[in-house]
């Protein structure tokens, strides 16, 4: 990560009028700016359990918008929720939380962290675990990046859903980091509300949620959603999943762009990343055309176009639909292959 200097008087001026509207992002103008009551920012570190466990609900925030994000999809899911929260709470004055922000996006570009409160000792549990943050300068909030920093090896293989709230600024660099400081984790698609954006967030958080194909009923694996649908340029077909580890660790990683290569005259695959869960899966049994299947042994999903024969290495995922199998028995690779839920 590039260092970061303290910002001549005119530039910060500048990035303080591009985050103006933004509360929970430290530059916002201060007059426009909510206070937290005295003793508000040691609070706030504690679970808030739900009846739905598939899911977490991680967050930092300063003033408030982004707090205000994790409650309404915690609300929408009914899971557990978390907040991280910095071991020295951020002063409230807004020239001095400026400083104390810069200098700690200085550090951290020195790998030296800042220490926080919140640990997490498993996310075993959950399917999905959603991450929210305000942008500040553009990154990922420092107590943030402080968790992902310390907790890297526990969110290996999980599915990752960022969500951030900025002034005006962009997320990609946020998910850029979010990427580096947690190489092995899976992520879906985030969701950015900006000042021009924030007051619609009751209707873009639920649309976020659907396109994640998340619910409050049974943690987005309800027995319907194990049909999924499969385009190829201007033509779609369906397919069944399976009920075991591996089907659905695949299908909470929808929606998927993918290119299939063609393998052997007889396949269409891809390897996703991480590796699918494979533990409590069955394994063998002769493949039948329309035969979706993890090969365990490499790590790809196939999807067969023709027979095959019995192989202890394959664990069944699904089954393509009706006549859907036509649309992969075509030469050569196939790009932009989307999965998405029903």
């Amino acid at each position: 990560m590039k260092k970061l200097f303290l910002l001549p008087l005119m530039l910060l001026a500048t990035l303080v009028f591009d985050t103006a509207c933004s509360e929970d992002a430290p530059f916002a103008d201060r007059q426009e700016q909510t206070p937290p009551e005295e003793g508000e920012a040691e609070e706030g570190n504690n679970n808030v359990d739900g009846t739905n466990g598939r899911y977490l609900v991680l967050y930092c925030s300063r003033t408030g918008n982004t707090e205000r994000m994790a409650q309404t999809i915690q609300s929408a899911l009914d899971c557990d929720m978390v907040e991280v929260v910095p071991e020295t709470p951020y002063d409230n004055d807004y020239n001095t939380m400026l400083d104390r922000a810069q200098e700690e996006l200085n550090a951290i570009g020195q790998s030296n962290y800042p220490a926080i409160t919140t640990t997490v000792e498993s996310f075993a549990d959950y399917d999905i675990v959603f991450i929210g943050y305000p942008i500040w300068f553009g990154h990922i909030a420092t107590p943030m990046q402080s968790f992902l920093h310390s907790h890297a090896d526990l969110l290996a293989g999980k599915r990752i859903a960022l969500f951030a709230s900025s002034g005006s600024s962009g997320i990609s660099t946020s998910e850029r980091e979010a990427a580096s400081l947690v190489p092995d984790a899976t992520f879906a698609e985030p969701l950015h509300l900006t000042s021009s954006t924030l007051g619609d967030m009751e209707n873009r958080i639920p649309a976020w949620l659907e396109q994640l194909g998340v619910n409050r009923e049974s943690g987005g694996k309800e027995e319907t959603s194990l049909s999924i649908r499969i385009t190829v340029g201007e033509q779609s077909t369906t397919a069944t999943l399976l009920d075991n580890p591996t089907a659905r660790d695949f299908l909470a990683r929808l929606p998927l762009t993918v290119t299939l290569e063609d393998y052997a005259g007889e396949e269409k695959i891809f390897y996703p990343a991480p590796a699918l869960e494979t533990e409590g899966s069955p394994r063998g049994g002769a493949t039948v055309a329309g035969d979706i299947k993890l090969y365990a042994p490499w790590g790809d999903v196939a999807i067969f176009y023709e027979d095959g024969p019995d192989n202890n290495g394959l664990i069944p995922i699904g089954h393509i639909d009706d006549n859907g199998i036509s649309l992969f028995r075509v030469s050569g690779n196939i790009a932009d292959v989307r999965f998405e839920h029903m």
